[in-house]
């Protein structure tokens, strides 16, 4: 019969035997109470550490902001820095030592790395240092990279220009502009000595076509650009335009406007004189057959032709006659009218008639074998055609005929021609266009 008691484990026995035995053995050496010692010192010198806030460290800070200080300072002092200091250097690498109590919070920012414009010391290259702000409650700054910075330093100059103002663009229509000005009438440029000293003048575009008759008179504040005497636009960000010492980037300007129409130019007063005689003056020619005139309105309805005080002379002519005539300039014109134009008197020989009567007829063509008798012998001539020639011929110069070649014996009505040696153009009319002619055999 078997017994119900469980069995006794002998002492010395059961799991993790060895395991409890080594420990033991660790536990009791010397290396292990050393170290368990030195780990108790390091936690006890931490808790210590940690607790005295006074304590410093060193703590790096990447890609801190610089920024530039003194801009104005140097400006009073004469000079500028060509170069853009930010762009050349964006930021900077920093090595603080800051206190235990503010190692977490601090950041690169309260050391404030900046460069000094005061380190400069005239025109040129200049090698500027960092400079930083140090403090008592957060630390000190041990280095930086990068610690500086060269540049190109000029003269800072001032000098005043004239507003230019440019006009463009077309007026609209029955509008002039009578007068524009700006204001102010000058303004001063600072900057480099280099790039102010090209500056000639400050121009401000003023566009006609966006004037208007509900505005005859108006303001309005128009954009500023600087140019060089060529006439080259000057842009940079180191040249500061200043009114009465306010940085401005625009002029007013004023305009005034007046209403303008086309008026006639009265030709029959550009001539005088009568050509000589037998001519005829035919026709005034005009450069320009009209002229536009601005003027306050009830003026302007008052004028309905310009004339001239000094006519072209025709007195005598025989051809034409061509000559620049001076306008009569109506008064209260508001705008510039030419002062001359060039005018071209049309002159032409007069056509005259004239009657030439008892003139011979002669016989051509007649055979020698024939003999004729002419109805009639004698015949009046009308001649119509220019003075000169139809006044210098004679009777004897006017040769009537008529031609029988070809006819054989017998009554015919043959036509009566006319012949004139070296004749201009003319026309003929005769009291007998046709006469009988009778052939009979001798």
């Amino acid at each position: 019969m078997m017994n119900g008691r469980p069995t006794k484990t002998p002492e010395g026995r059961g799991p993790f035997r060895r395991l409890r035995q080594w420990i033991a053995r660790l536990t009791g050496s010397k290396a292990f109470l050393g170290a368990v010692s030195l780990l108790c010192a390091v936690l006890a010198w931490s808790i210590m550490v940690a607790s005295d806030g006074t304590l410093t460290r060193e703590k790096v800070f990447q890609s801190v902001a610089v920024s530039v200080n003194n801009e104005a300072a140097l400006k009073s002092r004469g000079y500028i820095v060509m170069d853009d200091i930010l762009e050349l250097v964006p930021s900077v690498k920093m090595t603080v030592e800051v206190t235990q109590a503010n190692y977490n919070r601090v950041s690169g920012t309260v050391f404030n790395p900046h460069f000094d414009l005061t380190q400069i010391e005239g025109e040129g290259e200049n090698v500027l240092q960092i400079s930083y702000s140090t403090s008592q409650l957060y630390g000190t700054v041990l280095s930086c990279e990068p610690s500086s910075v060269t540049v190109q330093v000029e003269r800072y100059v001032t000098r005043r220009v004239p507003v230019v103002v440019e006009v463009a663009g077309e007026i609209p229509e029955g509008l002039y502009l009578d007068s524009y000005r700006s204001d102010p009438t000058t303004l001063s440029v600072s900057g480099p000595q280099s790039l102010v000293s090209s500056v000639s003048r400050a121009v401000a575009r003023l566009d006609q076509s966006a004037l208007s008759a509900e505005r005859m008179s108006d303001r309005a504040a128009l954009a500023i650009e600087l140019q060089d005497a060529q006439g080259n636009v000057l842009e940079s960000d180191k040249l500061e335009v200043t009114n009465q010492s306010v940085i401005t980037q625009e002029v007013t300007v004023e305009t005034e406007l007046v209403p303008m129409k086309e008026v006639p130019l009265d030709s029959a007063s550009f001539v005088t004189g009568e050509p000589a005689e037998g001519y005829v003056l035919t026709g005034v020619e005009l450069a320009v057959e009209s002229v536009e005139v601005a003027a306050q309105q009830d003026t302007l309805d008052s004028i309905t032709l310009i004339t001239t005080d000094a006519p072209l002379d025709i007195e005598g002519a025989t051809g034409d006659v061509s000559g620049y005539v001076r306008l009569k300039r109506p008064t209260a014109i508001e705008n510039t009218l030419p002062t001359e134009v060039a005018v071209t008197a049309h002159i032409e020989e007069e056509t005259v008639e004239r009657t030439f009567r008892q003139v011979s007829i002669e016989v051509d063509g007649l055979d020698e074998t024939l003999a004729a008798t002419l109805s009639r012998t004698r015949a009046t001539v009308q001649l119509t055609g220019a003075y000169g020639f139809i006044n210098g011929l004679e009777t004897g110069d006017i040769r009537l005929f008529v031609d029988l070649s070809g006819l054989e014996p017998g009554e015919h009505e043959v036509p009566v021609q006319i012949h004139i040696d070296n004749a201009q153009p003319f026309t003929c009319a005769l009291s007998s266009p046709e006469i009988t002619v009778t052939l009979r055999e001798k």
